[in-house]
């Protein structure tokens, strides 16, 4: 907002004109003339509700829902004596252009206040009980048409699909995609990467059931609402021990290490390897990071045993793997 009249005062009579003006020109609906006029009046500090009220109106009427979007979150964030006429502003706004979902968080937020007048708790309770089908309304489409689209993302093979539309399920009620994500989570075509992401979903929400997950042929019997969360992995904490050393003397190593670790459990989960491999594992790591402080493209025979030579390899394959899908 263009604040260069700001220390300059206007004279009664031509913030009068001025109003006049503007009211008139979005009363005969001339909203890009009105806008200017409300533009030049809070450009020198006149911030009446009425005023801006009839700036926000005049970018509804316009079209520029983004920017009308934007001041009215402004306007709230001000938190002066207009919040709540502001906030049924806004929660109209987006009623209008059928943010249904959008209305009911901002209503749930606000009529959690003792501190609204009653005249307009009365209007923000009726918005909010004529938005609350809608909203489910929405949300009931909404699944439908997310659902229909992974069906056929998993029928194809689009993996970069598959992987959007699993992401968007975060925060929402996954039950009508639970039949689907057992034939998933069982697909050797589906990516590791995709599955861990489902596992996730169903350990968010407490899913009670055993599904079986396959990766790399291996497969797994699991139950996300006791199978241990991926941080929180036996093997993955006994690994962060055999490196906690390296936090204090080489923090940028062990940052390294960390962020290799990461990756390789994050495309194995819910595998993982077992306890009697952990030596192999972290020396192997170790080795990588080394590996990449010098700059060297080619892992020497001679590094270590064979066995850690193997396990190297097989991790940098991973990475290759979680970075196929994975956006850092």
């Amino acid at each position: 907002m263009n604040e260069q009249h700001n220390n300059i005062v206007l004279f009664p009579k031509q913030r009068q004109e001025l109003e006049q003006t503007a009211f008139y020109a979005m009363q005969e609906k001339k909203y890009e003339k009105a806008l200017t006029f409300f533009d030049q009046l809070i450009d020198y500090g006149v911030n009446d509700q009425e005023v801006v009220l009839g700036k926000l109106t005049s970018l509804i009427e316009l079209g520029r829902q983004r920017e009308a979007e934007e001041m009215c979150e402004e306007l709230i964030a001000q938190k002066d004596e207009n919040y709540f006429s502001y906030i049924n502003v806004y929660a109209t706004f987006l009623f209008q252009f059928h943010k249904h979902k959008d209305v009911a968080q901002l209503l749930e937020e606000a009529l959690s206040s003792k501190k609204i007048p009653t005249a307009l708790r009365s209007q923000l309770e009726k918005l909010y009980d004529v938005n609350q089908p809608l909203v489910d309304e929405q949300i009931e489409q909404e699944t439908k048409i997310t659902k229909r689209e992974l069906v056929e993302a998993f029928e194809i093979n689009d993996t970069l699909a598959q992987w959007h539309l699993v992401n968007h399920l975060q925060n929402t009620d996954i039950v009508p995609y639970i039949k689907l994500f057992e034939q998933m989570l069982k697909s050797e075509n589906v990516h590791p990467v995709i599955k861990t992401v489902i596992v996730g979903l169903l350990q968010a929400k407490s899913i009670d059931q055993d599904f079986k997950v396959i990766k790399f042929g291996a497969e797994i019997m699991i139950n996300p609402s006791t199978f241990p969360f991926m941080s929180d992995h036996p093997f993955r904490e006994a690994l962060r021990k055999e490196l906690a050393n390296y936090e204090q003397e080489n923090p940028t190593f062990y940052q390294l290490a960390e962020q290799l670790i990461d990756r390789y459990f994050y495309v194995l989960y819910p595998l993982s390897p077992e306890m009697s491999e952990l030596n192999v594992i972290k020396e192997a790591i170790i080795a990588i990071v080394q590996t990449s402080f010098e700059q060297r493209n080619i892992i020497p025979e001679d590094d270590g045993s064979k066995k850690i030579t193997t396990m190297m390899n097989q991790m940098i394959e991973i990475e290759k793997i979680y970075f196929s899908i994975m956006e850092e």
